[in-house]
């Protein structure tokens, strides 16, 4: 870019947060004032009834279509910000790839890693990089979705899981607890939020206990999922689409559940970038008393996220993961 005009993505990324947060105060400020308004009589007697018929339809519409009409401009101020971000980060790869590929001719560039593509800039990749692990920190700070659904390893995945409650036996062979669906049940389950090798820092009951509520053991369905390490780009555009799907009128919890192509667009690839785990319900101990653990099958699987008010206008991850369909994993 010119010495005379520069683009920060992450600049823009933190106006369009401001943006959609101003947006709901804006909405919740007009519902509260509604609220403080509706059914009151603007005056006594005749006189009243006049000023009454008059005002009240101005004002009820100036509170409604004006509060909405202000929510909205800021709404889409923020889609417009996310989308030039986007737009940018798409800009940047695609020189870098064109550099690439110049590379392998007798003219081309030659661009090795850490190297400025534009003149007196930091690398792009290493720049948009730094922009992700910024937004999933965020994240990090707001719920547990990257806590359990993109940091562990495949081990604290399984670990997720548990092992098989001990099963009972019925004609000579052992008969497991099963859960609906047919899904082995299981027991002693350790939440990836405690973080890595917490079989060293936690003793006794306290390790099954959920890590942000102790005083309850850790839950996990029948599948223990989360994207693939390395995915936190995904993750970061799967919540922004999360998020312009949110009620702004919901005051209460929210969930959204959509495809991967809703959030990435088109592509028969998607299910790449999870990964998950569920017990073998065929089989779920082998000869030795290894846990089967099958990998789960993502095909035609769904996101599903969980928000909540933040206290400040605005919404709040809780968690995010991939759901896969229960068909495919039998």
């Amino acid at each position: 870019m010119s010495g005379g005009f520069r683009i920060d993505p992450e600049a823009l990324g933190k106006a369009a947060e401001q943006a959609h947060a101003h947006a709901d105060r804006v909405e919740q400020h007009g519902r509260n004032l509604d609220a403080r308004t509706r059914g009151k009589l603007l005056g006594k007697g005749r006189l009243g009834q006049i000023v009454q018929r008059a005002v009240r339809p101005v004002l009820d519409s100036m509170i409604k279509d004006m509060s909405k009409a202000m929510a909205g401009g800021h709404r889409s101020i923020g889609h417009g910000l996310q989308s030039t971000r986007k737009n940018l980060d798409a800009a940047e790869e695609s020189i870098r790839t064109s550099f690439r590929h110049r590379a392998k001719d007798r003219d081309g560039l030659e661009i090795n890693r850490g190297d400025s593509v534009l003149g007196g800039e930091k690398g792009l990749r290493d720049q948009y990089r730094r922009r992700v692990a910024t937004r999933i920190d965020g994240l990090r700070n707001q719920g547990h979705g990257p806590q359990r659904h993109l940091d562990p390893t495949d081990d604290m995945l399984k670990a997720r899981l548990g092992t098989p409650t001990p099963p009972h036996m019925a004609n000579g062979q052992p008969a497991y607890h099963r859960m609906p669906g047919g899904y082995i049940q299981t027991q002693n389950k350790i939440d990836p939020a405690h973080g890595p090798n917490p079989q060293e820092r936690l003793q006794g009951d306290a390790l099954y206990r959920d890590a942000e509520k102790p005083d309850r053991r850790h839950k996990c369905d029948s599948f223990s999922t989360a994207f693939k390490e390395g995915e936190d780009e995904s993750f970061m555009y799967a919540d922004l689409h999360a998020r312009s799907r949110l009620d702004p009128d919901d005051p209460g919890p929210q969930k959204i559940v959509f495809s991967p192509e809703d959030a990435w667009g088109p592509g028969n690839g998607h299910h790449r970038r999870f990964r998950g785990f569920y017990v073998d319900p065929a089989n779920p101990v082998d000869q030795h008393g290894n846990v089967n653990y099958k990998p789960v099958d993502f095909r035609d699987a769904k996101i599903e996220a969980y928000y909540e008010r933040d206290g400040k206008g605005g919404h709040r991850l809780v968690t995010m993961f991939p759901q896969p369909q229960r068909v495919r994993n039998r």
